[in-house]
């Protein structure tokens, strides 16, 4: 891990091949032993080459001008780490993880949105120049500390997990049943950060927010709501993406906008929406509220207004409304998919504000799925078999006249999904009726145009769903798979199989595109599974034990260590940290039942706590 207190020097050491000292014009003074500080508290002209490279690399998509305009040391780290445009900073990272992203690690920035270095750097008003922020002020600090462990971590044949922070909610009674309509009944929400946690959920009697500091330690901090109770079961929340600001919606209808001051989290803005429906939009930009017989609101966060929401203007939408699915925003949010009793509708955003109903897929009640694309704003349409056809799998997306264009891909209904970036499509071998147990995962490169698949001129498109078949990766396995998974730059499947006595497989794709195994038999099913930023670890989990895979320089699978504690409900990675895992789980104290969430880190299995 980076050091809080690098070695004393007076100046950064370079390699070996280090230029020529540069004139003074070029470089910022150099650091007295006096003025030594923390990495976290330096100027980032003052880092070692070896960090400046990595943080070039996430401005390599911000405005070069500026960035050399106000740091010209950064010229000379190009120049001395042969840094071209196109190379990125997986470039700096272990061989073997370089490996896997290297042909695609500049579409990986630009368009994975959970992915750490994927918006340029704030330009901070011009008030402070890029060469005088102080490195822990910059949003993607957690990521430098973990990439720069990375190949530590890599050769380390087993970890230790220790717990680092701890919280409790007692469960309440709950007053109606649970429905996808009307919100989560436990969840965890990180800020875009991750410097800040919300454990929440329809099943607690509260709601509580952590915060991490620079040395990674999480502590609470207070909520302070207006009525002191009523907002505080959360059943739906989002950190905006573009301010400092958390929005939330309570069990009693309240909306409730809050900011961070002072070490707690004051509310600023509330909306009373009782019986709504809400939904907020992934960035936290927009909300959608519903109530049944009446028309869908489309809301936005008042930019210049802490206190309060704009409702916006929505046409070809009716009353009577009945949303009966799932409300999806598009990669963008410039679309707003809304599933109704006999139909999707698609609602699109014009450069006005205006949200207007452009474009309907008609429905087969309870058989039919949509789901947008990861990646680009297009919706996969699965269109169930009815006795008047078989079905059939299809991608809308917007023409550049705005007008929705409809590409039939299979001609038969067939279950499939979307990989983690959307680079495949995939589905299990049994939901084509082959052979059982289901051997095979089937995987499908994404066409570069999905013209290029279209069926919608062939004469018999039912003379091609066997050809279609045919053309598919299949990964085949001595057991039935029950659940896969892709790793967040669709590199490596986890896939798990049925029965107590579980296997799980780890496939990998090679820089030639194909796939190799590997298998790991453990002693019981997981119930759930995640993969790492990095792609360099994987999570399984069921309801007492939580188990980490890492892979080592020879990209061999092992288990690297392991959490053991009962009524595990969910566990995952920190999205942007390599080194802490989330897991709630169940537990009874005097007669009261908990949900306790608590934040691990992996750590060297010889270091001390």
């Amino acid at each position: 891990m980076i050091p809080v207190n690098p070695p004393q020097q007076t100046t950064p050491s370079l390699p070996p091949t280090a230029l020529p000292e540069a004139s003074p014009q070029k470089h910022p003074p150099q650091i007295q032993p006096s003025q030594i500080q923390p990495l976290r508290e330096r100027r980032i002209t003052e880092l070692p080459p070896e960090l400046l490279v990595i943080i070039f690399d996430y401005l390599e998509f911000d405005d070069i001008r500026r960035v050399n305009a106000t740091c010209l040391a950064f010229r000379d780290v190009v120049k001395e780490f042969n840094y071209i445009q196109e190379l990125s900073y997986y470039a700096r990272l272990p061989r073997s993880f370089r490996e896997q992203y290297q042909q695609n690690a500049p579409w990986q920035k630009k368009c994975l949105g959970s992915h750490p270095f994927a918006s340029s750097a704030p330009f901070n008003n011009k008030v402070i120049p890029f060469r005088d922020r102080i490195v822990k002020n910059l949003p993607q600090m957690p990521a430098l500390l973990c990439l720069d462990t990375l190949g530590e971590m890599e050769k380390r044949p087993a970890y230790r997990l220790v717990a680092r922070h701890k919280v409790s909610l007692p469960v309440r009674e709950i007053r109606a049943p649970y429905s996808p309509m009307t919100g989560a009944t436990l969840d965890v929400r990180l800020s875009p950060s991750s410097r800040h946690m919300l454990f929440y959920g329809r099943l607690l009697d509260d709601s509580r927010i952590l915060a991490r500091d620079d040395q990674g330690r999480w502590a609470e901090e207070p909520l302070n709501w207006s009525d002191n109770r009523g907002s505080r079961v959360i059943t739906e929340a989002s950190f905006n993406a573009c301010t400092n600001r958390l929005s939330t919606c309570s069990r009693e209808g309240y909306v409730n906008t809050l900011q961070p001051a002072n070490s707690c989290w004051e509310e600023v803005g509330k909306e009373s929406l009782p019986d709504q429906m809400v939904k907020f939009s992934p960035s936290g930009k927009y909300m959608v509220t519903c109530e049944v017989g009446d028309p869908v609101i489309v809301w936005r966060m008042n930019a210049n207004n802490n206190n309060g929401w704009l409702k916006m203007e929505v046409s070809g939408l009716f009353p009577g409304v009945l949303l009966v699915g799932g409300i999806q925003f598009s990669p963008s949010e410039r679309y707003l998919a809304l599933r109704m009793v006999n139909k999707t509708t698609i609602l699109s955003l014009d450069d006005r504000g205006v949200w207007s109903a452009q474009h309907s897929i008609l429905a087969t009640w309870g058989n039919d799925y949509a789901y947008f694309s990861p990646e680009e704003d297009q919706l996969l349409v699965l269109v169930g078999k009815n006795s008047y056809s078989s079905g059939r799998v299809s991608i809308h997306s917007p023409e550049p006249s705005g007008k929705w264009q409809e590409t039939v891909i299979f001609p038969e209904f067939l279950p499939l999904q979307f990989s983690s970036t959307g680079k495949y499509l995939f589905t299990k071998s049994n939901t084509i009726g082959g052979p059982m147990p289901c051997e095979d995962l089937l995987l499908w490169r994404r066409p570069e145009k999905w013209s290029d698949w279209s069926l919608n001129q062939c004469p018999s498109p039912e003379l091609s769903f066997p050809s279609r078949l045919e053309s598919a990766i299949r990964l085949k396995h001595d057991f039935a798979v029950k659940n896969a998974l892709f790793s967040p730059s669709d590199s490596q499947v986890l896939t798990t199989s049925y029965g107590a006595a579980s296997k799980i497989c780890i496939w990998e794709k090679s820089l030639a595109g194909t796939w190799s195994m590997q298998t790991i038999t453990r002693e019981y099913t997981p119930a759930f599974t995640s993969f790492s930023l990095s792609g360099l670890h994987a999570l399984t989990c069921n309801d007492h034990m939580v188990g980490i895979l890492g892979r080592n320089d020879q990209k061999q699978w092992s288990l690297k260590g392991s959490i053991r504690q009962d009524g595990i409900q969910m566990a995952y990675f920190n999205p942007t940290s390599e080194h802490e895992v989330v897991v709630l789980s169940c537990t009874e104290n005097n007669n009261i039942t908990n949900i306790t969430l608590t934040v691990w880190e992996l750590t060297d299995a010889g270091t001390p706590d």
